[in-house]
């Protein structure tokens, strides 16, 4: 029994396959693979060649109007060189007028310059003067002593009618101050004026003057001072104590 039960289970087994394998649908066609080749490309049209045609030669219009444009061209050209000559020229003339005005200006610095020397130079002999007559100053009363009085005319002495005295004062010792009072001796008498005795004295100013002690006297100080000529100063001694007598002037020689 064996045996037989086996051969039946492998009939039945070998069955079962058959009728699978029967049943099982039949396999699909496979796609087919397209090909990796570029697909040919159609050829270009041909190309007709293009129309070779000749230039037309310019008309008369077309030359004239070129011939127009030409001269319009050059009329520019020579107005732009006009221009530009008239622009150099007014370019030269700038730069004269430059040069002219830089010439004048240094001409006026010059000028400054001398003028700045010149007033330099004016203040200078301002200043020396105002030293010389500041020496020549009189000096004030309540500290120094008066000048000295004549030797042997004394104070009380008038002058007569009319005619001032004058008194030279000299100092000792001087020998150009002596040659002076000499020579202007006779130049007084001549000119009116009555000559007292000459004073020596110790010191005398620095400048030529001539001094007058009372307002009345003021004119003939001036005129004496005029007729000696330039250089001579004229001093006011009114506030002068004790003054003296109406109409008597000083003359003052430095010892120079």
């Amino acid at each position: 029994m064996a045996p037989a039960g086996l051969v039946l289970a492998l009939a039945g087994l070998a069955g079962g396959v058959t009728i699978g394998i029967g049943l099982r649908a039949p396999p699909r066609p496979a796609a087919p693979v397209a090909s990796l080749a570029p697909a040919p490309q159609p050829a270009p049209p041909p190309v007709a060649p293009a129309p070779t045609s000749t230039p037309a030669a310019p008309s008369a219009a077309d030359a004239a109007a070129l011939r127009a444009d030409v001269a319009a061209e050059q009329a520019r050209l020579d107005s732009l060189r006009q221009a530009r000559a008239t622009a150099e020229a007014e370019l030269a003339t700038l730069r004269q007028g430059r040069a002219s005005a830089e010439a004048e200006l240094a001409t006026l610095r010059q000028a400054r310059t001398a003028a700045e020397a010149e007033l330099a130079a004016l203040r200078r002999d301002l200043a020396s003067g105002r030293r010389d007559l500041a020496a020549a100053q009189p000096p004030t009363p309540q500290i120094l002593a008066p000048p000295p009085r004549p030797l042997r005319l004394p104070e009380t002495v008038a002058a007569a009618p009319g005619q001032p005295r004058v008194y030279i004062h000299l100092r000792a010792g001087s020998s150009a101050a002596a040659n002076a009072a000499a020579e202007l001796a006779p130049q007084l008498r001549e000119a009116g004026f009555d000559l007292g005795e000459p004073r020596v004295v110790t010191a005398t100013p620095s400048q030529r003057v001539v001094r007058y002690f009372h307002g009345e006297d003021a004119p003939a100080a001036a005129r004496l001072a005029g007729r000696l000529g330039r250089g001579w100063a004229i001093q006011d001694f009114r506030n002068f104590e004790p003054a003296p007598s109406t109409g008597m002037l000083e003359i003052w020689l430095p010892d120079r």
